[in-house]
């Protein structure tokens, strides 16, 4: 009796063990999906900052906004959606996307997007290939997760008193993009 005593102790310990771990599971993808519905609205006021917009179009007056994802492609498609619907246009321009989870972006062949958006939180490696790519083509690489303007990508939010756009300077220099004086006196800036 002493043993069925002490293994429903543990299958109760266990039972709630796991349901802790669903629940925080559960907690941290609503705290993801929350961090890139917030950063869909803030990569188009980046996209609109960037002075060369115009010349970052891949047929006349249309731009091609990438949706970056690791495994969820549902979800990245989600997100271009409502990207489109929220910015049908961009200063007069079409806006046309894509999903894709190539980081390399060779998918994408001789075609340049004007932004690259993370739908999901890549790891290490396929961050720095596509902060290397961005910065080679001169593309906005935003990324709605913590810690990653840290890495390299050029644009994420702040989540602080207040939302708001999240720089990084040595990433925004070396892709040569340029910002509006507005966006940049808002953003916060990692040095």
């Amino acid at each position: 009796m002493i043993r069925t005593g002490h293994g429903s102790r543990y299958a109760r310990l266990l039972a709630a063990a796991l349901v802790l771990l669903i629940a925080g599971h559960a907690l941290g993808d609503d705290v993801e999906d929350r961090r890139a519905n917030a950063g869909v609205r803030l990569f188009r006021a980046l996209m609109l900052a960037d002075t060369d917009l115009a010349k970052k179009t891949i047929a006349p007056n249309q731009l091609l906004v990438v949706f970056y994802y690791v495994d969820d492609q549902r979800r990245a498609k989600d997100l271009a959606a409502r990207f489109v619907q929220e910015s049908k246009e961009l200063r007069g321009l079409a806006v046309t996307t894509e999903v894709t989870n190539d980081p390399s972006m060779e998918t994408l062949g001789a075609r340049t997007p004007a932004g690259i958006f993370f739908a999901q939180s890549p790891n290490r490696k396929s961050i720095a290939s596509l902060v290397r790519y961005g910065i080679s083509k001169h593309v906005i690489v935003y990324s709605p997760f913590e810690g990653h303007v840290e890495l390299g990508v050029l644009g994420g939010l702040s989540v602080e008193a207040q939302v708001r756009p999240f720089l990084n300077h040595a990433t925004l220099e070396a892709s040569q993009i340029s910002l509006k004086p507005l966006f940049l006196s808002v953003a916060k800036v990692f040095q």
